[in-house]
């Protein structure tokens, strides 16, 4: 009987990840047993090793080895008797038999056009696969069948069927967990967030925004980005202010107010604002009207805010941190915001944040 510790000997060609300080082997996921592990297999119980052992070895689940046994064990006469023996090549017979009508066979020419389109979202718009199916779906572009569920589009992704690469997905938001660890020292610009009416937090009446800035260098001289998010809608701007300085954001801030605030039934388009506590935010609570409110988030709390954070890292895919903001053109600028708002939303049961938008611009219109 051959030991265990002797089986490396049989795994030279097959695929079997150790790590060298515990010496366990590291499960395989996604990945089908290949014919040389069946043969493996067989031999190895032909000499009376365990399917423990054999499972360390190929570096697979104990269930995944058993699974494999019985379904290619076939009925055999030994000494007279029938016995279950396994045989790699029924478990391999099996195994194509079970493949046919899989992604490669039966589906693969129903669902080429809706592939070859997800692929074109994800690579040319930078859309995620989820966004990609719940658009399709809710505009009805393909035949329910000629479909596939994101769940399997990310199957597809790891067994490398698809154009697409995990890098070319947009990165997961990644949510802390933290506590606030509030530092006490910075100065309170305003009135708190604390103060601002609950009912925003449910995010149901239109008209309430976060504010924040994107910076490129630091340069007290270059320009940066003004970003505000509404939270209903998830509708991004971004405005050009000439410095940091609070002057210049509150004059800035002040020219896109007053550019929709002249109309009567617009002056509901913006009823509170939400900033971070920066410095640069000093002076903007001088904009404070009748009809709108202004408050600050507490100090050190990103998250207060978070979908105006979310946004502004999707803008810094397109203006990556350490660009001179003064070197990007308005060109660029406006094409990174309106991808911002072209990206359909889960959360908008996949519509896109100007669709909803426009939507609610037109309610307070009477259209």
């Amino acid at each position: 009987m051959i030991k265990v510790s002797n089986l490396k000997s049989f795994t030279r060609g097959i695929d079997i990840t150790m790590d060298s300080i515990n010496h366990n082997t590291s499960l395989r996921t996604n990945k089908h047993l290949s014919y040389e592990e069946r043969f493996f297999i067989e031999k190895q119980l032909q000499a009376g090793v365990s399917k423990t052992a054999i499972a360390n070895v190929l570096g697979r689940s104990r269930t995944t080895i058993q699974s494999e046994i019985q379904r290619g064990s076939v009925e055999q006469i030994k000494a007279g008797k029938r016995v279950l023996m396994y045989l790699a090549d029924y478990g391999q017979l099996n195994y194509e038999k079970t493949r046919q009508g899989s992604f490669n066979t039966r589906k693969a020419g129903i669902i080429s056009p809706f592939l070859t389109w997800v692929e074109e979202q994800v690579l040319v718009h930078k859309w995620s696969l989820d966004a990609a199916v719940g658009y399709a779906l809710r505009k009805c572009l393909f035949v329910r069948n000629e479909m596939v569920s994101t769940k399997t589009l990310y199957n597809y992704l790891h067994e490398g069927l698809l154009r697409i690469k995990p890098m070319d997905l947009p990165l997961v938001l990644r949510r802390s967990t933290r506590k606030s660890n509030t530092r006490k020292h910075k100065k309170n610009l305003g009135k708190s967030i604390d103060l601002r009416d609950e009912s925003i937090l449910t995010r149901e009446e239109f008209g309430h925004w976060e504010l924040d800035t994107v910076r490129g260098i630091k340069d007290k001289h270059d320009e940066v980005i003004i970003s505000l998010l509404e939270r209903k809608t998830r509708a991004y701007v971004t405005l050009r202010s000439p410095s940091a300085k609070a002057a210049d954001i509150k004059n800035t801030l002040e020219s896109w107010l007053l550019s929709f605030s002249t109309h009567d039934s617009l002056q509901q388009l913006c009823k509170t604002i939400t900033a971070d506590n920066g410095l640069e935010f000093a002076s903007i609570a001088e904009l404070e009207t009748e009809y709108l409110q202004v408050f600050f988030a507490h100090p050190y709390a990103a998250w207060e805010r978070g979908s105006n954070e979310r946004h502004n890292g999707l803008l810094r895919r397109i203006i990556p941190k350490g660009t001179a903001i003064r070197d990007v053109s308005e060109a660029t600028l406006r094409r990174a915001t309106d991808w911002c708002n072209a990206l359909p939303r889960k959360i908008l049961n996949y519509r896109t944040p100007q669709e909803v938008f426009i939507e609610e611009v037109n309610k307070l219109l009477g259209f």
